[in-house]
């Protein structure tokens, strides 16, 4: 049970409020602002980071489909690699049948949840934030303390099985809401950031719990440095499509 009982309708409701963005303060003060790379996401205090690719969800009659982004690489003749983006791998920067942007879908945040509690001793004590930027129907109440971590963040706080829950109502996203978009325990062992403008997720902890995360087949990860840029101009393997095309 979160420590403060005040909910959000806009909230799961698994989580509460927290009374401010105290918790989240080592990873505001961490977090290499600016730099562009993953160290700007989570705070490069971890000895390994993970990279975790949001599949495509590929309607099929009553049925979704799970894609990758390595066998859409290979549909391409393109190469899966940590660096890699969407639209190198595609060889457009038209949408289409594009991964979740800014939200790791629900099925991968259950399995990362399954994993991560097995890297803490904290798991019924973890804190999630959400990007207060949504939209007027996710305004938190008035009075309540923003995270400024790169972003200006909501804090809560709840259990770990809480990271598959949805923030809000999202139609455009398969998940039917927002995943958090940080995610941490309380004993500070591992850290999951999902930035509203990438379709990945990166994760920092130590070797065993990164390793745990990059030999799961159910996701898709590679393993990354704290300093690998992560802007448009990242993927140096890949051709860029130009723009417009």
């Amino acid at each position: 049970m979160a420590r403060n009982e005040q909910r959000w309708h806009w909230a799961p409701e698994e989580l509460a409020l927290a009374s401010g963005p105290d918790a989240g303060f080592w990873i505001a003060d961490g977090l290499r602002r600016g730099a562009f790379d993953v160290g700007g996401l989570v705070p490069p205090v971890f000895d390994a980071f993970a990279r975790v690719f949001h599949p495509v969800y590929l309607h099929d009659g009553d049925d979704w489909t799970r894609v990758n982004w390595g066998t859409i690489a290979q549909q391409h003749g393109t190469t899966a690699h940590a660096a890699m983006s969407w639209q190198t791998i595609t060889g457009t920067h038209r949408p289409g049948n594009d991964p979740e942007e800014g939200s790791l879908p629900r099925p991968e945040a259950s399995v990362l949840a399954r994993i991560l509690r097995h890297h803490t001793t904290t798991p019924d004590e973890c804190w999630f934030a959400i990007w207060d930027g949504y939209g007027d129907e996710g305004r938190p109440p008035a009075g309540i303390e923003l995270l400024d971590a790169s972003r200006n963040m909501v804090v809560l706080h709840g259990p770990i099985t809480a990271a598959e829950a949805r923030f809000g109502a999202a139609p455009h996203h398969s998940g039917g809401g927002y995943s958090a978009s940080l995610w941490w325990p309380n004993d500070h062992t591992w850290c999951v950031a999902t930035d509203i403008d990438h379709k990945s997720t990166y994760v920092g902890g130590n070797s065993a719990c990164i390793d745990a995360i990059l030999t799961d087949p159910r996701l898709e990860a590679f393993p990354v440095s704290g300093t690998q840029f992560i802007g448009w101009a990242a993927d140096t393997v890949n051709p860029h499509p130009p723009h417009g095309t």
